[in-house]
């Protein structure tokens, strides 16, 4: 310890005879220390509830309150059981020794003692006291930091989640008006001109065959025109979501998706049509159609079954294939499962996705019930 740390550490002497208390107090006063003097247990008890010194030198042999009283007292006060406290002791017994550091003392001298040990164990221990304060108030620093630097992480998550529903909200609303517009307007357009090509195949039937090809290779490419557009339509927004609901809609997603990949798909449903608010159908239909993206792309699966119930106030949802897995907890998580992770959790939802190399994959994901009153973002879809 340096000067300036001796001068500020103030030790505590509490001894009942008087020779022995002004010769402590002389030493210690001689090595810088500020030295407080207690010439009997009461007294010492009341000095140090009052202001707590850096450290206690205790004899144990006193009339009235002894060393081991004043220890015990001093322990069990949250205001001083912190402070070390040295026994100053004639006593040669061990189980004199164990008992002092059973009641918290952190060091002995035996009388008759030397000054150099007594200066020595004072130093000692009044280091290790400041350093362990010093060490518990970085670490209540770092604490503090620690729930500041938490409390701001969750803040940053909550906003994020926010901010991850507001676009998804937009994108979905987004790919509605798009379907709507193709449909209504480019489609609408691209139909009046299947007939006038139609039409005019008729008329033009003698006109020659260069004639007659041209027109009808502009009807045909006319209606693959229609059927890619149909295509991208129902990509954007399935419009049996709107007007015949979720069960009608993920029907006709599975059937066209086993029709295009050749992947087997079963699927199991206990209603003919769930009456949910349109943001959890929508939700719900985006897992399973992104679920079946993953199995056509990664999972190398000959089968999908897929099935929806509810019961209990909670939609539950499944899709598992027997394709060739993955490790979840290995690598980073695509795009895609973040996605569908976010949506459930959006709603409140739970989801557990478990996989295993060669076993296959499981997206389980359950949903608290919304019917069709609540939450529902575009009530104008369902209008006649």
């Amino acid at each position: 310890m340096t000067d300036s740390l001796i001068r500020r550490t103030e030790v505590m002497v509490v001894e009942d005879t008087a020779a022995s208390l002004a010769l402590l107090s002389e030493l210690l006063t001689q090595a810088g220390y500020t030295v407080r003097p207690a010439p009997g247990g009461a007294m010492a008890l009341r000095s140090a509830q009052a202001s707590p010194p850096d450290l206690i030198l205790l004899d144990i042999r006193m009339p009235g309150i002894d060393g081991y009283e004043v220890c015990r007292r001093l322990k069990n006060d949250a205001r001083t059981r912190d402070i070390p406290v040295i026994f100053l002791s004639a006593l040669r017994d061990e189980a004199d020794t164990l008992h002092g550091f059973e009641l918290g003392a952190v060091d002995f001298i035996a009388k008759p003692y030397r000054p150099e040990e007594v200066l020595a164990r004072v130093r000692t221990h009044a280091e290790l006291h400041r350093l362990q304060n010093g060490l518990e108030e970085r670490v209540r620093e770092r604490t503090g930091q620690l729930l500041e630097a938490q409390a701001s992480l969750f803040d940053s998550q909550s906003r994020l989640q926010e901010l991850t529903g507001f676009l998804q909200n937009v994108r979905e609303e987004e790919r509605t008006r798009i379907a709507r517009e193709l449909h209504d307007e480019l489609g609408q357009a691209l139909t009046s001109l299947r007939i006038d090509l139609g039409w005019l195949r008729g008329k033009f039937q003698n006109s020659g065959e260069a004639t007659v090809d041209r027109v009808s290779g502009a009807y045909a490419l006319v209606e693959r025109t229609i059927e890619a557009l149909r295509r991208i339509s129902e990509g954007l927004r399935p419009g049996m979501l709107d007007v015949l609901g979720l069960a009608a809609a993920v029907e006709h997603h599975v059937n066209q998706f086993e029709e295009r990949s050749g992947i087997a798909c079963s699927l199991a449903m206990n209603r003919e049509e769930f009456k949910i608010d349109g943001e959890l159908a929508t939700s719900i239909f985006r897992l399973i159609q992104e679920a079946l993206t993953n199995v056509l792309r990664h999972a190398a699966a000959s089968h999908v079954s897929i099935f929806i119930n509810d019961d209990a106030g909670n939609i539950r949802v499944c899709i598992e294939d027997d394709g060739q897995g993955f490790q979840p907890n290995q690598g980073k998580k695509t795009f895609g499962l973040l996605g569908m992770q976010e949506r459930v959790k959006m709603l409140d939802g739970k989801i557990e996705i478990t996989s295993q190399p060669g076993q296959g994959s499981r997206i389980f994901a359950t949903f608290p019930y919304r019917d069709t009153q609540e939450n529902d973002p575009c009530p104008d879809c369902r209008r006649p």
